[in-house]
């Protein structure tokens, strides 16, 4: 094969690659604007608001603490409870060498859903975590923190962080934490009146947002029960 054959091939294996870019591009935007739409067709539908770029700070207490994170939010109203739910994203970035030196850098971007429920009143700053492996192994060493509510089927499975963990047993009841350790209700954090949860993904299929509102729901309702108890 001459010189001349090999370079316009190259030039055409080079178009092709720039057609399919060009072309997942076009694609990936049209999903988009039909997932927005469909997004908006269902919040009129039920008398809930959509909303790009909300001024919230959501993002500081998910992963990545992206303060500008949040996308595209829906605003509603369940049960008499201002709710919300969200996309969020953050990007982390990580670098190797190659044999021959050359550095590689390559970018990821992790996306999940926000859902935040707004509290009657405010609450003490808490959050409830599911342990890992290595909070496991830490406990394991070190005993409980002074945030541990002492029952140790939850306290072995979960963590509570506090900023002042003299409050937590105002936030944290019996029900909770029953059903924390039934494996029914989600990791969450209050803040003030806002108390927030999240999962991998993005938001998807409209009518699946009552069933992933749920969950946060009943804790706000366990959290507002114990405080009047």
């Amino acid at each position: 094969m001459d010189s001349s054959a090999i370079v316009i091939g190259g030039v055409a294996c080079f178009g092709v690659a720039i057609v399919l870019i060009v072309v997942t591009a076009v694609v990936s935007a049209r999903r988009e604007r039909e997932r927005v739409e469909a997004l908006r067709v269902w919040a009129k539908r039920h008398g809930w608001q959509v909303v790009v770029r909300p001024q919230v700070d959501w993002g500081r207490r998910m992963p990545g603490r992206n303060r500008r994170g949040v996308s595209l939010a829906l605003f509603g109203t369940v049960g008499g409870r201002p709710v919300s739910i969200a996309d969020y994203s953050y990007t982390t970035s990580s670098t190797s060498t190659d044999a021959n030196g050359t550095t590689h850098t390559t970018t990821t971007t992790h996306h999940h859903v926000a859902v935040v429920v707004r509290l009657r009143m405010p609450r003490p700053t808490v959050a409830v975590h599911k342990r890992g492996g290595g909070s496991k192994l830490w406990r394991s060493l070190f005993g409980d923190k002074a945030t541990a509510i002492g029952y140790e089927a939850f306290d072995s499975a979960y963590r509570v962080n506090a900023s002042d963990p003299s409050l937590v047993r105002a936030v944290i009841g019996g029900q909770l934490v029953a059903e924390h350790v039934a494996g029914w209700l989600p990791d969450w954090s209050v803040e003030g009146n806002e108390l927030l949860t999240f999962f991998q993904g993005r938001l998807g299929a409209p009518d699946n947002i009552p069933g992933q509102v749920a969950p946060l729901l009943r804790v706000a309702d366990l959290i507002e029960t114990h405080a009047t108890s």
